[in-house]
C-alpha cells in the first residue's frame, strides 16, 4: 500500500487529462476566433480595441467551461488569387467570408501550447 502512495499524484494527473477537453479545431475570421474543444464545446475570442496587438489580438477564451489564453497573429500577406477574391467578395458586401492568413496559439489547462494555422484546413501543427 505504501509503495503505491508515491504514484498517487501521477494517477490523479492521468485522470485529469482524460476529463479535461483540449483545443481541437479553430475557425478564424478577421474579428473573431471560434475554438472547438475535444468534447464538442465551443469557445470564443473576439477582437476588441482593448485586446488588439500590432499583429492581431490576444486574450482568454469565453463562452465555455475553460478560460484558456490564446493569441492570434494575422499575416497581412496573401496570394494574388486570395486578394482578388477578397476584393470581389467585399464589393458585393460579403466581407470576412474568407478566413485570413494567420496563426492561433492556445495554451491548454496543462500549460501545453497548441498551434493552428489559417486557411484553408485548420489543424494542429504539433
Amino acid at each position: 500500500m505504501r509503495a503505491a502512495l508515491p504514484l498517487l499524484p501521477l494517477l490523479l494527473a492521468g485522470c485529469a487529462s482524460l476529463s479535461t477537453p483540449l483545443p481541437k479545431e479553430v475557425r478564424l475570421a478577421p474579428e473573431r476566433l471560434t475554438v472547438t474543444l475535444t468534447d464538442g464545446e465551443q469557445c470564443l475570442g473576439a477582437r476588441t480595441a482593448a485586446n488588439a496587438t500590432p499583429t492581431g489580438w490576444q486574450g482568454t477564451l469565453t463562452g465555455c467551461s475553460q478560460a484558456l489564453p490564446y493569441q492570434v497573429r494575422i499575416d497581412p500577406h496573401h496570394n494574388l488569387l486570395q486578394g482578388l477574391l477578397t476584393e470581389i467578395l467585399g464589393a458585393i458586401g460579403a466581407q470576412g467570408v474568407l478566413a485570413p492568413n494567420g496563426s492561433v496559439e492556445i495554451t491548454d489547462a496543462f500549460g501545453h501550447r497548441h498551434l493552428f494555422v489559417s486557411p484553408p484546413d485548420v489543424r494542429p501543427l504539433h
